[in-house]
């Protein structure tokens, strides 16, 4: 924090009113078994609801009914091919951490604690009975890191009780724990043809609404913080810059502007057909 207030005053200023276990790593629990900081899962869930956005409540809700049914079989067809104690996706990540357990050196304290050195010179505390590291890269994703791998290694090499490496991750990242999450089924339904009808006298209206001229927009509408990231990244903005007219070629106005004489605009022949004009490939 002492850096970034170096860097930029304002940023620092602007972190320091939001509490640091809602951005910083080094502020997590370790309760959610994650340090994902993105909300990429929810994104893609919202994406897939474009369409039923702008649908009546009840067709919306039975939208998002199908769409989700559809979505549970493909998980359950995706589970019946997977193989191994854990999820494919912490199986993945789990080898990666047991290539980087070799460049650790260890050294035992004849109990449960090991003091584990990497490449860089960062030396580390391993509690393999708490099962916590000084990292903590094992508190907050489950996963043992290299740190720990590397203790795993030197018990097994000390005819300690070790068993399968991936038994020491949390259970959420089994694949077993996996399977339960989607063993729960939604129920299909009837058509509305046959669905029961309603006794109560009450009759909902549609809200009132006022037609604008143009498309319904139908996406969702973007904070000015992501326009300005957006034109930042993607230089979308025309701030700063010299217009050119479309029709004459000069700048400092554009075409539904131009005041130029027919003779001296270029507007009336397209692009094309004026480079050919001056290369002389078209006659007189």
């Amino acid at each position: 924090m002492n850096q970034l207030k170096e860097f930029n005053k304002d940023c620092h200023k602007w972190l320091t009113n939001i509490p640091p276990h809602q951005w910083a790593r080094s502020h997590f629990s370790g309760r959610a078994v994650s340090d994902v900081l993105l909300s990429n899962m929810c994104e893609v869930f919202n994406r897939w609801l474009i369409d039923a956005r702008d649908k009546p409540i009840v067709t919306a809700l039975e939208y998002i009914r199908e769409y989700l049914m559809k979505r549970i079989v493909n998980v359950l067809k995706h589970q019946s091919k997977c193989d191994g104690p854990i999820t494919p996706a912490a199986t993945k990540t789990f080898e990666k951490i047991k290539e980087e357990e070799s460049q650790c050196s260890i050294l035992w304290n004849g109990g449960q604690q090991y003091q584990v050195s990497g490449l860089h010179g960062r030396q580390c505390v391993v509690d393999m009975g708490r099962r916590e590291c000084a990292c903590r890269k094992w508190e907050l994703t489950g996963m043992p890191c290299k740190h720990a791998m590397a203790c795993l290694n030197n018990m097994a090499f000390n005819n300690q009780q070790v068993g399968v490496p991936e038994e020491w991750v949390h259970q959420v990242h089994w694949l077993m724990r996996w399977k339960e999450t989607y063993k729960f089924h939604i129920v299909p339904l009837n058509g509305k043809s046959m669905w029961p009808k309603s006794n109560d006298p009450t009759k909902i209206l549609p809200p009132l609404k006022i037609a604008t001229a143009g498309r319904p927009k139908k996406n969702r509408r973007k904070s000015a913080e992501k326009i300005s990231e957006m034109n930042e990244k993607e230089n979308f903005s025309r701030k700063g810059k010299s217009k050119q007219c479309g029709k004459c070629g000069t700048y400092g106005h554009n075409k539904r502007g131009c005041t130029n004489e027919a003779s001296t605009c270029v507007g009336t022949k397209t692009s094309s057909k004026r480079r050919r004009e001056e290369k002389g490939s078209i006659p007189d």
